[in-house]
């Protein structure tokens, strides 16, 4: 079954699949060298230090954005890119300079993302955009400090500290799906110090778990999945999902198309963020599948 499934999506990356993904792919499943996966990364890096908003298909601006960012911290720290890399220390620096010293949040996607196409959900004709996202006090904001912490040789000490408590004090109420997320993100960081970790899964056990569907009808459409919490065994709440994660495996198994790719549940009608979203899906679904052991 494990060669079925990999010899499927290598179908997807071999003819359609972005760029980014197709190399990761060959390094993390065919033995092939680290540095196309590097290089593929640095393209998506901007002079400022950020990462290109359409890293995250939903928006297709080449400006920088938090979330873009967030997403290809969590890349670095996936391929063990220390400290010293400069990709990673240029987007540490963009985040340090990007952070808004009031709030101490990142602005989800600038307002320059705007002139370019994208989903409804990420306009801001109204002005209502940050409201929607909640401040960004926890998107991608949670997400971003468990790259910070991973990184924390390049962040002043005590604004990691300002950072996680404000944090912390956010997670006890929080309950939106891509909130949790980011704080699962957070706390699946192995640097996060206990004495941070320790209230947050409390907070998971309580309030999230409960949330969080186990069974093959409530895991249909866009909804909160125990694979976006627990990625790996290596997660803190791996082993209080570890029924819901293997229904959710035996599902992706299933769902995998004979073209080789999953299918995202969403779609505002751009077939090229379509096409790309294939291939991010198809890429985490692999790494998750192999990393529960099937």
């Amino acid at each position: 079954m494990a060669i079925r499934y990999l010899q499927n999506a290598w179908q997807h990356f071999s003819g359609h699949a972005r760029p980014y993904e197709k190399v990761a792919f060959q390094h993390a499943f065919q033995h092939a060298s680290i540095l196309p996966v590097v290089e593929a990364l640095q393209n998506m890096q901007n002079e400022d230090g950020g990462f290109a908003a359409l890293f995250e298909p939903d928006n297709r601006s080449t400006v920088s954005s938090a979330l873009a960012t967030s997403i290809a911290l969590r890349e670095a720290r996936r391929l063990g890119m220390s400290v010293t890399e400069p990709v990673v220390q240029f987007a540490v620096n963009y985040l340090l300079e990007t952070l808004d010293p009031e709030t101490l949040t990142w602005r989800i996607i600038p307002e320059e993302a705007q002139q370019d196409p994208h989903a409804p959900w990420w306009d801001n004709e109204d002005g209502t955009l940050l409201n929607r996202f909640s401040g960004c006090v926890l998107n991608p904001r949670a997400d971003l400090l468990g790259s910070l912490w991973a990184y924390q040789e390049l962040v002043p000490e005590d604004l990691l500290v300002q950072l996680t408590d404000a944090v912390l004090q956010e997670a006890t109420t929080a309950h939106e799906m891509h909130d949790l997320i980011c704080l699962a993100q957070l706390l699946g960081t192995e640097e996060l110090p206990d004495v941070y970790r320790d209230p947050l899964l409390e907070v998971f056990r309580e309030r999230v778990l409960p949330l969080i569907p186990e069974t093959r009808e409530t895991m249909q459409g866009y909804v909160l999945l125990p694979l976006q919490i627990a990625p790996a065994p290596e997660h803190p709440l791996a082993f209080d999902l570890e029924a819901a994660v293997q229904v959710q495996l035996e599902l992706l198994l299933e769902t995998q198309k004979p073209q080789g790719h999953w299918e995202p549940s969403w779609s505002w009608g751009n077939t090229e963020a379509d096409q790309e979203w294939r291939s991010i899906l198809t890429f985490q679904n692999v790494l998750a599948l192999q990393a529960w052991g099937l």
